[in-house]
Order: structure tokens, then C-alpha cells, then sequence
């Protein structure tokens, strides 16, 4: 499984291009250039003819070091170069410290000639060592970079159509290029269980159809996370694959009726669901479709069995800790165990919510981070209540509505009353209830309804908004000192205090 440590740097260039000049640049190296270019791939070229300077010199060995592949072009002058051979040491260096891949084209040469140093290889080298010395350094780092990159497996190009030949090389890098690692997370804990988990689900082993399966839960549970862990882990088992961080791109044609792995990420519409993966006859045999989305409707309605949709639930207590104690850096910030507690019993589980949380602590006294944990109740974190508060945006005005009562007034009870009561005003309690179970919204457990902590805090501080400096202007209270400050100065006209406000008053008596 892809970890943390496997993900690599942003890097400037696709591929470093090395080759001697005189040998190639106005035929096959221009050919093969052009052809990378237009596949989008960022090429770096020397255009130098006259290399002079240890400036150009740092700009080469950096460019190589800024690359993600390095095509050699043997040529039969290649190895009577000093600069091609400084290049190919470098590249060398570049292939066991950095995870370069380096792609090795014989060109009209024969592949023993460059690692058994023969022929015009031998030549070139017993020229440099009469120049620099039979044990010279030089000499030997050039022997060893000749003979340790002349052992891999490449191209060896001699009668065939070169048009043909760079076709296939091109194509190779660009299916290696969408296959690198994508971007996990910094710390992946209590992930690896979970994907064990999924690909059982896949039943990779068999290709006899195409599976469809949905990965859901509410915004920040992680569920993004554990799709790009999962695409990471399985990707080079199909011919074809992509990760749509934005499912409005169009699909890519290529990826039609071949076996692929397709991860959509972020579903929000039945429109986006059918037009991206409408029916399982677009796919090859053995094909992998992955949904991630909030709305657990969106994957029955597209024919997704229950036992195929994974619902992505809050860490377990031990791995909050851990994922929390990570980012807190808590080795250096001794916070004190009961602030920690809090964390957790405040995150409840979700990814999000404890790595924004856990940024907090870092180099910060326990007197300050105590205050801000006394104030989220209040003022909670933007980041976090945003995630959330995208759901109910999407709701419909009754939804809303529904939405707001439980978390302020009804969370915990029985289903059996809520929906009485909701039917008392006029609502449709069953869809309502229905649609928020299916957006991840509120959870139904034992006959009763309950919430997310976070997600009722989202709820609370939208009725707060309503009007921030004076609760007897909002649509609802849940809070004891708002109540008793708003009835004493509404005690003389209680008769005409709003069906929300009664609500409230029988809630307290129950």
C-alpha cells in the first residue's frame, strides 16, 4: 500500500532527454521531442551545442535531478562525450537516490557495445583513459555508469520505422506517468484494515464482470483519503486507470471497454453519476468503478447492492489518538491527558477534524490550548464546520428544517417521537428523516436518532447566525440560560410565543 514515505516531490520535468548532438538532434532526438510534446509530457532538451561553464553544468545535473524519467540515447558517438558521460553518472546517482527511471534507447548500436565497452564504446573509452589516466576517477565513474545503465532493459532501435519506435516509447511513459503514487496523506493511520476490507469487496481475482462498488459517510470522515489509498494499492492490476478528483472532467475515451480502475470522487448528482458511469457495458470485462459520495441514494439508485457500499465510519478510539498525537506533535508538546481527551471526545472520530485540531497544539501553552477547546462548543472551527455544513446545504427547505429540529432539540430520542412530533407540523417526517439518514446527516441507532457531535454543533451555529447577539430573535434555543433570559422577558406575552418556542418548553419538561 502506498504510505506517506512513497509519495514523491512535485518535479519541474516528465523526462531528461540525454544524447549526443551530432549524432541525433537533427533526426531522431527532434523526432521524439516533437512527439512528447505533443502528448503533453514536459521534456527537457539541452539546446547547448557549445557547453561552457559550470553554470550550464548545475543547470543539467539539476534538471536531471527534477525529472521523473531520463531517456539515454546511445548513439555510436554518445560515449566519446565527457559531458554525456558526466550526464549518465548523474543519472545513475539520480536512479538509486531519487526513484529516477531511466529508459535506455540502443540507437543503431548493439547493447553489448555499451555494457561490455566494445566497439565504438571501447574506442571512446580508451581515448579518455589516455587523456586522463588508466585509474583515473573519472574514468572509472564513467565504466561503471556505462555498464551499470547498459544492463537495463530498453529500446534497440536498428531497421525499424522510427516513427513506430517512438511511438512506443512515448506510449510506455505516459501509461508510467498516470500510474505514480497520487497524494495519500501525511500520515495514514488506521487506513490499511480499511483498504484490506475493500479489496475483498472488489473480488480482484475474478474478471468475469464489472463491479461497481460506493464508498460513503459524512464530509471529513475520510473518505477520499481511503479512495486514493485503495486506487494507490490496486492500480497496476488494470490496463487503464484514473482518479476523477473532479468528476465534471469528461471521462477519457481510452478508458472505454478496457479493464480499468475508475475512482469518482466527490458524486453529488445522478446527471454526473450516469454520464460518467452510466451502465457496466462501457467497461471491459473485469473492470473496478469506485463511487465516493456523501448520499448513500445516489449508489441504490444506480443499482449498487447494499452489500457493495462501504460506509467509511469515524476512527477507532486508538487510532484518533494516534493520527491526533501525529500532527499535535505531542512528543515535544506535553499537553496534559484530559486536554487530549477533550480532542477526541470533541472530533469524535473524524480524520478532519483531528489533523485540523491537532495543529493547534504546536507551540502553544496547555493555558491557550485549554481556552480554545472551552470555545468550540461556541465558535467552531471553520474548516471543519464547512466540511459539514455542505450537506445541508444541498437539503431542500423542509429537509433543512427537519435537519435543524433534531440537532437542537430531539438528538437521542426515540424516532418513534420525533416523528411525531415533526408530523404535528406538517412535515413529511419519513423522507425527510430518510434523505438526512442517507446524506450522512443524522444516524439511526436502536429506534432512535442521533447525530454527530460535529455535525450539531454545524446545526447550532446555524440557528446562532440567525442572529448572533440576541437568541430570542432565532428560530429555535436549546441552551438553559438562553431560555430563562428570553422567557423572563417574554413572560407577559407567552401566549404568542411561536410553535418552536412551545416545543422547547414541552422538550425541557420531558
Amino acid at each position: 500500500m502506498a504510505s506517506s514515505s512513497s509519495l514523491k516531490h512535485k518535479k519541474d520535468y516528465d523526462i531528461f532527454l540525454s544524447f549526443r548532438g551530432t549524432d541525433v538532434r537533427k533526426n531522431f532526438l527532434s523526432h521524439l521531442y516533437t512527439t512528447l510534446n505533443q502528448k503533453g509530457l514536459s521534456t527537457y532538451i539541452d539546446n547547448k551545442e557549445m557547453r561552457k561553464g559550470e553554470e550550464i553544468r548545475l543547470a543539467l545535473m539539476k534538471a536531471i535531478e527534477e525529472s521523473h524519467f531520463a531517456i539515454i540515447i546511445f548513439s555510436k558517438n554518445y560515449a566519446s562525450s565527457q559531458w554525456c558521460l558526466e550526464e549518465l553518472v548523474k543519472i545513475k546517482e539520480c536512479k538509486v537516490r531519487k526513484d529516477l527511471i531511466v529508459l535506455p534507447v540502443f540507437y543503431k548500436v548493439e547493447p553489448r557495445e555499451v555494457k561490455k565497452m566494445v566497439g565504438s564504446y571501447g574506442r571512446a573509452m580508451a581515448e579518455h583513459e589516455s587523456k586522463l589516466g588508466k585509474y583515473s576517477q573519472k574514468v572509472t565513474r564513467w565504466r561503471k555508469a556505462l555498464s551499470n545503465i547498459g544492463n537495463l532493459c530498453g529500446w534497440h532501435l536498428n531497421d525499424e520505422v522510427e516513427a513506430e519506435f517512438i511511438e512506443k516509447i512515448v506510449n510506455k511513459i505516459s501509461m508510467q506517468l498516470e500510474r505514480r503514487p497520487l497524494h495519500v496523506a501525511k500520515h495514514l493511520v488506521g487506513i490499511h484494515p480499511r483498504v484490506i476490507e475493500l479489496n475483498s469487496m472488489l473480488k480482484l481475482k475474478s474478471d468475469d464482470c464489472v463491479h461497481m462498488i460506493g464508498l460513503w459517510g459524512p464530509g471529513g470522515i475520510g473518505k477520499t483519503t481511503l479512495g486514493l489509498a485503495l486506487y494507490d494499492n490496486i492500480s497496476r492490476q488494470f490496463v487503464g486507470s484514473c482518479f476523477l478528483e473532479n468528476i465534471r472532467k469528461a471521462l477519457e475515451d481510452r478508458l472505454c471497454r478496457k479493464k480499468v480502475l475508475l475512482v469518482l470522487n466527490n458524486v453529488t448528482d445522478q446527471e454526473q453519476l450516469n454520464a460518467l458511469a452510466g451502465k457496466p457495458e462501457w467497461f471491459g470485462e473485469g473492470s473496478r468503478i469506485i463511487i465516493i459520495t456523501r448520499d448513500k441514494h445516489l449508489l441504490t439508485s444506480h443499482g449498487i447492492d447494499e452489500d457493495y457500499i462501504y460506509e467509511v465510519k469515524p476512527l477507532e478510539n486508538y487510532n484518533a489518538f494516534e493520527l491526533f498525537t501525529i500532527e499535535a506533535f505531542l512528543s515535544r508538546n506535553h499537553i496534559r491527558r484530559d486536554l487530549v481527551n477533550g480532542v477526541l471526545h470533541y472530533a469524535n472520530g473524524h480524520p478532519l477534524a483531528l489533523m485540523v485540531l491537532g495543529q493547534f497544539p504546536r507551540y502553544r501553552s496547555e493555558r491557550e490550548w485549554e481556552s480554545r477547546l472551552h470555545n468550540l462548543a461556541n465558535i467552531p472551527n471553520k474548516i471543519i464546520n464547512d466540511t459539514f455544513k455542505w450537506s445541508y446545504v444541498g437539503l431542500d427547505n423542509d429537509a433543512k428544517q427537519i435537519f435543524l429540529d433534531i440537532a437542537c432539540l430531539f438528538t437521542g430520542h426515540s424516532k418513534e417521537y420525533i416523528m411525531k412530533v415533526l408530523d404535528s407540523h406538517d412535515f413529511d417526517p419519513v423522507i425527510g428523516v430518510k434523505v438526512l439518514v442517507e446524506k450522512s446527516l443524522i444516524i439511526e441507532e436502536r429506534e432512535t436518532l442521533r447525530m454527530c457531535n460535529l455535525i450539531q454543533l454545524m446545526a447550532m451555529d446555524i440557528i446562532r447566525q440567525e442572529c448572533p447577539n440576541d437568541p430570542g430573535r432565532r428560530s429555535k434555543l436549546w441552551l438553559f440560560d438562553d431560555f430563562r433570559s428570553v422567557l423572563s422577558r417574554q413572560l407577559v406575552r407567552f401566549a404568542s410565543v411561536d410553535i418552536d418556542f412551545a416545543l422547547l418548553v414541552f422538550n425541557f419538561a420531558y
